[in-house]
């Protein structure tokens, strides 16, 4: 009896430790689990060259643009080029009947035969004072004459072959073979398109700004994300006086033809530098009834709400005048997760400051000049 007290005795602290062991796993298994993070994307802030930028609406057009069209009357015998071929200065564009005139230059050609063939037989006939000086003045004329008429057949020839004035392309043909045609007629029109002029009106004081030499960005709506640079190269001496404002020309290089002219364009031009200027994403500006802020993320990426006055803006970035410093890192995507006071997840923060080196923030269009 004594031996069995005792068995049980020892058997207590054994199960006195496996329940405060369940006790603790029970426990374990009640706790609340921990709340994810939300994941979002920032960048760190840098200081850069803000380039302030007012923009302004155009239009683009060919550098040279012609209606061409016949120095003289006749009917339509070729057209050797295609609608919408690239063709060099001096290429022939229409060829026009050309019988008469051929006749007419071989008729010029043998009248000087003839007068050549007297001029030399009176210069022979001078060395024996066979003939008068008026004689061989008259024959010597009547050289001349002869050779003048074969320049002017030629000239009336050369008409008939009608040519490009200038290296460009060629649009729509307005005539066809066998159609008559006359001076005032307008065959085809031929634009110079490997450089294009874009035109632009500034208010007054934008002769403050305006220079020749100027960098230009133009853009266009049927390639958003691409950015043609140009070249101010006219500025008008005289304001417009029913306007009020200055027409700016700039060069706009087009080498593969992918602008046309007519198309409209809107083109930003500098019209002042800042240093060490706050550039932030767009996407990292948030707006709300108490104002407008951005999300600041400590070391630990616990977010917190910041206040900002914001600048110049660009597409895709904007300038912050107050609120941040150099260093600090904003959330940049996925704002609307954020919390006040709560730790973040990054999925990359890299410097913006050194992805947009150089960015530039413009005025809204057509202001600040």
């Amino acid at each position: 009896m004594p031996s069995r007290r005792a068995a049980a005795l020892a058997r207590r602290p054994l199960a006195l430790a496996l329940a405060l062991l369940g006790a603790a796993c029970h426990g374990a298994q009640e706790a609340p689990p921990a709340e994810p993070l939300v994941t979002v994307e920032a960048v760190r802030i840098e200081p850069a060259l803000l380039r302030d930028v007012a923009t302004f609406s155009g239009q683009l057009s060919a550098e040279n643009s012609v209606d061409v069209k016949s120095e003289t009357s006749g009917i339509v015998a070729e057209i050797p080029f295609a609608e919408g071929q690239a063709v060099a200065g001096g290429d022939v564009l229409f060829h026009l009947r050309d019988e008469e005139q051929v006749a007419r230059l071989r008729e010029a050609e043998a009248t000087l035969r003839l007068a050549r063939h007297m001029f030399e037989r009176t210069r022979e006939l001078a060395t024996r004072e066979a003939v008068s000086q008026a004689q061989q003045d008259r024959v010597a004329a009547d050289l001349a004459v002869a050779e003048a008429r074969v320049d002017l057949a030629r000239v009336e020839l050369a008409r008939t072959r009608i040519r490009a004035p200038f290296d460009g392309v060629v649009g729509m043909r307005l005539v066809s073979p066998g159609d008559r045609v006359a001076t005032k007629d307008a065959l085809v029109q031929i634009d110079a398109v490997d450089r294009l002029q874009v035109t632009f009106a500034m208010s007054e004081r934008g002769i403050l700004v305006a220079r020749a030499g100027a960098p230009v960005e133009v853009h266009v709506s049927p390639y958003p994300d691409d950015v043609f640079p140009g070249e101010v190269f006219f500025i008008s001496p005289a304001l417009d006086p029913s306007t009020r404002r200055v027409i700016v020309k700039a060069w706009v290089p087009n080498r593969d033809h992918r602008l046309r002219p007519g198309l409209f364009a809107n083109v930003d031009l500098e019209v002042g530098q800042r240093e060490n200027a706050l550039v932030v994403p767009e996407s990292a500006v948030v707006f709300d009834q108490e104002g407008t802020y951005v999300w600041r993320l400590d070391g630990e990426h616990v977010a917190s709400r910041v206040p900002v006055e914001l600048g110049l803006r660009k597409r895709g970035v904007v300038e912050v005048r107050l609120g941040l410093r150099p260093g600090d890192t904003i959330v940049s995507a996925g704002t609307h997760k954020v919390v006040e006071g709560k730790k973040v997840a990054l999925a990359t923060t890299p410097s913006l400051g050194q992805a947009r080196r150089g960015a530039t923030a413009e005025a809204a269009a057509g202001q600040g000049t």
